[in-house]
């Protein structure tokens, strides 16, 4: 039996040989193809990993600068509201700034018009220049970010910063550093607002302190000759004069009250005005209010043929605690306009006190008022007749200074009239019971004749006039005063005499009153000192107890405020 024979056809090889061929072939091409996507994913995944390592470190960079400028914000905002802004807190405000690593250089420059007190207008880097041109809105030039600092919409600085934005956003930047301008912008804002308030303040003082002054200089100057006119007109009273002469001085009497009484009104006005009016409280009897109010208007009443009623519905000898020189000056006023107002029939004045209100009435049955009229009544230089040819005289002022008496005193007032029927002032003020001193019930009730002859007396007065009056008054007393020109003199007589009581004027020449009371304080005087001043206001008042003295006697005075005076404070009993 043969053997077969396998071995493949010359052919067959040939066919296998290709197939192999091709078969390696394909699979060096799909190598080459896997190797190239292979590439090209390890390319892509290279350029992801960088690009996420760029993404990680510019992340990185922002949180830093983020954090620097959230840190600065917070530290600073703390200081700035604790701590005036000077020199060297902007320094250190552009130094710490530029701790930040993005950022090479910054600078802040200041309005120095702006009245911070600043005496630098550059803090930081000096190589920046600062634009020209005002700009309300953030700018960048030339790498340089210019942020204006603004306030009520106007330009009063610029900071100025250089930054890297190589691996950080402009607009990232910019609205981190926006942060920093504005909390600058509103502390230099707060900061001004306060030297303003502080700059206004002071103005408002000094302005103040001038009308204070001046007021204080015209009181003087128009009260001292007015107690001359006054004193001397008093002590003529007393002298034999004929019919003539009589009716002259009474002219002269009739026109210095007056003219004490637009005097009073006109400084008590500007004094209300300006701030420096007030109250000056003390217990007082409201006898005493009615007994001022029947001898002032029932001659006047009589005069003009009408009838003055009083009628006083409070407990007698009832004493309260106030200003009495301010309620009888209400009084005064509103009683004048009745009785000047009131040809034919009556004023009737009411007094009543519950609930620890006195409560008060102006009745009269005179000409009446408008309801036009009385709509602006109470305004201060208004009449109701302001023509040339008015037949009733005045400054208009009676009523204007009534109304913020009452409302010194944290009362009310109002009125009802009829043209031709009369008119009806109603006034309530709250006001306490009071207590006398013992030296004021000694005054009221003296339980013995009072005499002065053996006081020995010294009266420091500069001007001529009132010297004379005040001798002349004194005289009448029973006293003959040893008289010094200023300070310097009675300092002198002192040395060289013994005197149980002092009058010391207030405004001298060389030495006033204030100094030389306390000199002699200094020197251990210990006797009465009593103020003569023309001064109403309470700091001068204040002033004259501060330097030493016991009392005080205002100007224009009476014999018989000489006597209660003298009675308080220097008088002997028999």
């Amino acid at each position: 039996m043969s053997e077969i024979d396998n071995t493949p056809s010359p052919k067959a090889l040939m066919r296998k040989i290709a197939r192999e061929s091709g078969a390696r072939k394909q699979a060096e091409q799909l190598l080459e193809q896997k190797s190239r996507e292979l590439f090209d994913s390890n390319k892509q995944l290279e350029l992801a990993i960088q690009q996420l390592e760029k993404s990680s470190a510019e992340n990185l960079i922002k949180l830093d600068f983020q954090q620097n400028i959230d840190k600065l914000l917070i530290y600073f905002g703390r200081v700035f509201l604790n701590t005036n802004i000077d020199d060297h807190l902007l320094t250190r405000f552009i130094s710490r700034l530029q701790e930040n690593r993005l950022i090479t250089g910054a600078k802040l420059t200041v309005n120095p018009n702006l009245g911070l007190e600043l005496h630098h207008r550059f803090y930081g880097g000096e190589k920046f220049h600062t634009p020209s041109i005002s700009q309300l809105n953030p700018q960048w030039q030339d790498g340089e970010l210019f942020l204006p600092l603004i306030i009520n919409d106007e330009q009063i600085g610029t900071l100025t910063v250089e930054v890297s934005t190589e691996f950080i956003e402009a607009e990232f930047v910019e609205g981190s550093l926006k942060l920093v301008s504005d909390i600058l912008s509103s502390a230099l804002n707060r900061q001004h607002v306060i030297y303003r308030n502080i700059e206004s303040r002071k103005m408002a003082e000094k302005s103040e302190r001038s009308t204070r002054d001046f007021l204080a200089m015209i009181n003087h100057e128009l009260r001292t000759p007015l107690n001359g006119l006054l004193g001397s007109s008093e002590l003529l009273k007393e002298s034999p004069l004929n019919s003539e002469q009589q009716l002259l001085l009474n002219n002269i009497s009739q026109s210095g009250e007056l003219l004490r009484a637009i005097i009073n009104d006109l400084l008590d006005y500007s004094k209300i005005n300006s701030g420096v009016f007030e109250l000056i409280m003390g217990n007082f009897k409201l006898n005493a209010l009615l007994q001022t109010i029947d001898s002032i208007f029932q001659s006047k009443a009589k005069e003009k043929g009408i009838q003055l009623i009083i009628i006083n519905h409070c407990p007698q000898a009832m004493i309260l605690q106030g200003d009495l020189e301010r309620l009888t000056q209400i009084m005064v006023n509103l009683i004048g306009n009745a009785v000047k107002f009131t040809d034919k029939g009556s004023v009737t004045i009411s007094l009543s006190w519950e609930s620890e209100r006195l409560n008060f009435a102006v009745k009269d049955t005179g000409i009446g008022i408008s309801k036009e009229a009385q709509t602006k009544l109470f305004r201060p230089f208004t009449q109701v007749d302001r023509s040339s040819s008015r037949n009733y005289e005045g400054t208009g002022l009676g009523l204007a200074i009534c109304l913020q008496l009452v409302q010194l005193m944290e009362g009310e007032i109002s009125l009802t009239s009829k043209v031709d029927q009369g008119s009806e002032f109603f006034g309530s003020i709250p006001i306490k019971k009071g207590v006398l001193e013992e030296t004021d019930l000694q005054i009221a009730n003296p339980l013995q004749p009072i005499t002065f002859e053996h006081l020995s007396l010294l009266v420091v007065e500069d001007v001529k006039m009132n010297q004379i009056v005040i001798k002349r008054m004194l005289g009448k007393l029973g006293i003959t005063p040893d008289l010094a020109i200023n300070g310097v003199e009675a300092i002198s007589y002192c040395e060289n005499n013994t005197y149980d009581l002092i009058l010391m004027d207030c405004r001298m020449p060389e030495m006033d009153g204030f100094e030389a009371t306390s000199t002699l304080r200094s020197q251990d005087f210990s006797k009465p000192i009593i103020a003569l001043t023309a001064g109403t206001t309470l700091p001068e008042r204040e002033q004259c107890i501060e330097s030493g003295m016991d009392d005080i006697l205002t100007k224009p005075y009476n014999i018989e405020d000489l006597r209660a005076m003298l009675t308080k404070w220097g008088s002997t009993h028999q």
